[in-house]
């Protein structure tokens, strides 16, 4: 191959690596239903996020997490965890999106979006 080539073919991958990240961070996502709180890898709660905003705290391995849902979001309101990264994530409201706190062994998964209601999508037909 030549250098053009290379060039040329360097850019073409570029370019597609570029447009897959924009589509996969700005793509479209259902709204959330429920905030299905694993402890250990055992769904401990599945809890709806309409409604009014409440405080769950959550017993971990080593310590406890408070999870705070309503207004159809969910978002890790403290932890005492040594890193506290699991608070830094912020909210998230939107089907697929998770928050975890990985020393006390806690996962959030929003789920119940219209893509998981078993409704036939544009590929199936």
């Amino acid at each position: 191959m030549k250098k053009n080539d290379l060039i040329l073919l360097f850019g073409v991958l570029l370019l597609a690596a570029v447009l897959a990240l924009v589509f996969f961070f700005t793509g479209e996502r259902e709204p959330a239903l429920t905030a299905d709180i694993y402890v250990a890898g055992a769904l401990w709660a599945s809890v709806p996020l309409d409604g009014p905003i409440r405080d769950i705290r959550t017993p971990g391995a080593g310590g406890v997490n408070v999870v705070r849902v309503g207004d159809g979001e969910a978002y890790m309101l403290e932890a005492d965890c040594p890193g506290q990264v699991c608070v830094a994530q912020g909210p998230a409201g939107r089907t697929g999106q998770t928050i975890a706190c990985l020393p006390h062994r806690v996962l959030i998964v929003l789920s119940g979006g219209r893509g998981e209601r078993g409704e036939v999508d544009v590929i199936a037909g």
